[in-house]
């Protein structure tokens, strides 16, 4: 998954989160129409929420999702930054 482009078809930003992830609220998440067809939704990063339109082409990259747990293993996870 890492590295594909796509644009972006439809986004909203999460003011209330599940719990584990409310210190990163509000936040912006969007189904992405990957090259291929392909759809995916992924919380959107890098970028000001005022950057964010329909269209706008994205690539996939690895980020953290959330915080720590007591085991010290980092969560990652599959997420979407502008192509500008």
């Amino acid at each position: 998954m890492l590295g594909r482009t796509g644009r972006i078809v439809s986004w909203t930003i999460i003011r209330v989160p599940p719990g584990d992830f409310s210190y990163q609220a509000p936040y912006p998440v969007a189904i992405v129409k990957l090259a291929g067809g392909r759809k995916i939704i992924a919380q959107v990063v890098d970028c000001e929420t005022e950057e964010i339109r329909f269209g706008l082409k994205v690539v996939t990259v690895v980020r953290r999702t959330s915080r720590p747990e007591v085991s010290e293993v980092i969560p990652y996870g599959i997420k979407v930054k502008p192509i500008f």
